[in-house]
């Protein structure tokens, strides 16, 4: 299992729980990004709310900037939070040109302090040429630990842990319009070799009109049981 990007099975997550405000939660899940992406972490402080993240150069002679035009969205009322400042990273049109192929950047983004209602948001840079998105970033220490646990068991072979635990972060969170959580059971499925079951999952995959939804059937067509759940 890839555990390194985002997409199908992603990431072996941890995740730090302690109270909200003051709250950080390490390598936090997310549906999908434009760039080669890792969210090291999340963290809600007193005066705000960072996101540290880090971009692999995946160019012989990349180069990558910052916007000052980035903003959280609420994913379900599409409220926007816009970007108080960056650290660590050139505010475009100035940019920070990598020094070889797989070279990696860490930088961050700090907010406003998001409603602490909010569940999961989308990271949006708005500008011309070459922006970056995160979608689905997940805010909720308890979705995110159901899908750690499923990472983390289907690791150790232990398919049906991953299955409940999958399905418990989907049971919990019908609001989240992203699929790679589908995904993963339908992989967890084909693993068990019980493709009647992977069948109905994936008629309920395509039924349920996600925002990823093109992208995320893409990757299952390119699985070598996708003839199975035909």
């Amino acid at each position: 299992m890839n555990t390194r990007y985002p997409g199908l099975l992603t990431f072996i997550l941890l995740i730090w729980l302690t109270p909200l405000w003051g709250q950080t939660i390490k390598v936090p899940n997310f549906a999908v990004a434009t760039h080669p992406f890792l969210v090291n972490e999340v963290s809600y402080r007193e005066n705000g709310f960072m996101i540290e993240l880090t971009i692999e150069n995946q160019a012989p002679s990349g180069y990558f900037c910052a916007s000052k035009h980035i903003y959280l969205q609420n994913i379900q009322t599409k409220k926007k939070i816009y970007l108080l400042r960056s650290e660590g990273i050139p505010v475009c049109p100035d940019v920070y040109r990598f020094k070889w192929k797989g070279e990696k950047l860490t930088f961050k983004l700090f907010f406003p302090k998001p409603d602490k209602k909010i569940r999961y948001v989308d990271v949006i840079e708005n500008c011309n040429d070459h922006c970056f998105s995160i979608f689905g970033l997940i805010l909720d220490p308890e979705m995110n630990k159901a899908i750690n646990q499923g990472y983390d068991a289907f690791d150790n072979g232990d398919f049906q842990k991953a299955y409940e635990d999958f399905k418990k972060a989907i049971d919990k969170n019908p609001a989240y319009p992203y699929g790679f959580l589908y995904a993963n059971i339908i992989k967890v499925l084909a693993q068990q070799k019980n493709y009647t079951e992977a069948k109905v999952w994936y008629k309920k995959l395509q039924q349920k009109d996600f925002m990823d939804e093109k992208a995320i059937l893409e990757q299952i067509s390119k699985e070598d049981y996708f003839d199975k759940l035909k």
